[in-house]
């Protein structure tokens, strides 16, 4: 039996010196059936010029440029039709994969059909290559997907990462990302439509590396990315509605979760502000206990080293007053107020070191 063509798109833009590196272990993968696009949206460092040579050298390679730039979801988009393959990668090009991640993903959604995408546990590492933090995800190898979507509005965490999942062609058909949607949690309603009705996979091994960078399109402050994260999934609850009207119950504890877990992610980024800011007896110790990039429950905030400015503190305030929904929320929202008012900040502080267990507590993990 021929094994099935994998199609790996890896979109680019003015980034030749990462894809240099990151594209050798995706011409070196152990496994031998792939067609590689390369999706260059009118890059103008040089990109061409590398591209065209690894064109010329390896008759797997296919490379396109855009001849304008398109935006982000549009050369995703171009990128879902461009190829031929019965499965589909879009591998970043500033990553790192293992070289069996393509033959284990082949051969977990040829164990299961009922499968539309599968992703494995990750690491985040820096530019130079040093890790910076683990997403290890607790979840079964095979989720239905109603499940996934579920768990992932309530956590606000995807056990699905863009650079490193494996897509069923067939179980994406026409879905495509929003051109006009903000690039924060874009993806998410791409992964969601697909598990309306399929199931999601997960292997238990970190077989990618996700690079984290201030010059990153995630880098974004926090109080964007908390925008983009309730615009992006209260679009998806209205389209998963149009899909499915008898899903009313579903989705309106959908949209209690976005607007919950948002408020209690302001709230840690509030405390760890104080953490960084210096306040109170025990905020030296808090720094040092602090939650541990390398134990998997550290937000890419904290591991990018980015914290909240003044004026971005008090937008965020606003935002935790606008998010808060529930008698909890109201009187955690007070608390918070009343501790900042005083000047007595260090509970706060405190509260950060204990992330993960209020995490699971708040019965967001």
């Amino acid at each position: 039996m021929a094994k099935p063509l994998v199609t790996i798109c890896i979109p680019t833009r003015n980034r030749v010196g990462a894809l240099r590196k990151s594209v050798k272990p995706i011409l070196n993968q152990d496994y031998a059936s792939v067609e590689i696009i390369i999706s260059d949206n009118d890059s103008n460092d040089g990109t061409e010029v590398f591209c065209r040579e690894l064109e010329r050298l390896d008759h797997r390679v296919r490379y396109i440029r855009q001849p304008r730039n398109i935006g982000l979801h549009g050369n995703l988009n171009f990128c879902l039709g461009a190829g031929h393959g019965e499965f589909l990668c879009l591998f970043h090009d500033h990553d790192d994969h293992d070289l069996a991640i393509v033959s284990t993903y082949v051969a977990f959604l040829l164990d299961h059909p009922d499968v539309g995408l599968v992703c494995s546990d990750w690491e985040l590492i820096d530019e130079a290559g040093s890790r910076v933090g683990v997403r290890d995800h607790d979840v079964e190898p095979v989720m239905p997907g109603l499940e996934y979507i579920e768990r992932t509005i309530r956590s606000g965490r995807s056990s699905i990462g863009i650079p490193g999942t494996m897509i069923r062609r067939s179980a994406l058909g026409s879905i495509r990302f929003v051109s006009e949607a903000p690039v924060g949690f874009g993806d998410f309603p791409v992964w969601f439509e697909v598990a309306e009705t399929w199931n999601v996979g997960h292997v238990r091994r970190r077989l990618w590396r996700w690079t984290q960078s201030p010059r990153s399109q995630s880098a974004r402050t926090i109080t964007s990315m908390t925008r983009d994260y309730h615009e992006n999934l209260t679009r998806y609850c209205d389209a998963h509605l149009k899909r499915w009207p008898e899903h009313g119950e579903l989705v309106a504890r959908w949209r209690s979760s976005i607007t919950r877990y948002l408020f209690w992610a302001l709230a840690y980024e509030t405390g760890l502000y104080f953490r960084t800011k210096g306040s109170g007896p025990e905020t030296a110790g808090a720094a040092k206990r602090g939650t541990d990039p390398g134990d998997g429950s550290a937000t890419l905030f904290e591991m990018l080293g980015y914290r909240l400015g003044p004026e971005e503190f008090q937008e965020a305030l606003m935002q935790l007053r606008s998010y808060r929904t529930g008698s909890l929320q109201h009187a955690a929202f007070l608390v918070i107020n009343a501790l900042i008012r005083l000047r007595c900040t260090w509970p706060l502080v405190w509260s950060t070191r204990y992330h993960a267990r209020l995490r699971n507590v708040l019965g967001l993990g």
